[in-house]
């Protein structure tokens, strides 16, 4: 016999996730109008930690210092900050790119345009991937 879904408890506590609670800035300018679904992108370069085994199979973990990796900003190419990044082009300046969803706080101080992104031109919204080398990428909890 089936389950009557109606009568189950709510079992689980996650809130409704809402992509008009993340909240993006550029040198402190507010992002906005992005590709579809696709709001950003964060990856780190290296691993915090790496694993080191010597010839008998002894380990040693060795902790990282090392916090680069890429931002990449999925933007409508009608959008302000599109045009904004088209007037930094590809330069050595360093940008502010602070990011907060309701469950991650992620910041860069240190983030350079360091080729222009490739476009395409079609039919539908017309969209640009702006990836920003970052010096270091901060990561800290923001569940509220």
């Amino acid at each position: 016999m089936a389950q009557n879904l109606a009568n189950q408890a709510l079992e689980d506590d996650e809130p409704l996730f809402d992509a008009a609670d993340v909240a993006i800035y550029l040198d402190d300018k507010l992002v906005k109008y992005f590709n579809g679904n696709d709001i950003a992108t964060v990856d780190w370069t290296t691993d915090n930690v790496t694993l080191e085994i010597d010839a008998q199979g002894h380990g040693t973990a060795v902790k990282n210092h090392d916090g680069r990796g890429t931002i990449t900003l999925h933007l409508n190419r009608a959008s302000d900050t599109w045009q904004d990044i088209m007037g930094y082009g590809v330069s050595t300046g360093y940008h502010k790119i602070d990011i907060s969803t309701p469950y991650e706080h992620v910041y860069s101080g240190k983030s350079l345009l360091t080729k222009n992104p490739g476009l395409n031109v079609g039919g539908g919204a017309q969209t640009v991937d702006a990836a920003f080398s970052c010096v270091n990428i901060a990561l800290e909890p923001n569940k509220k």
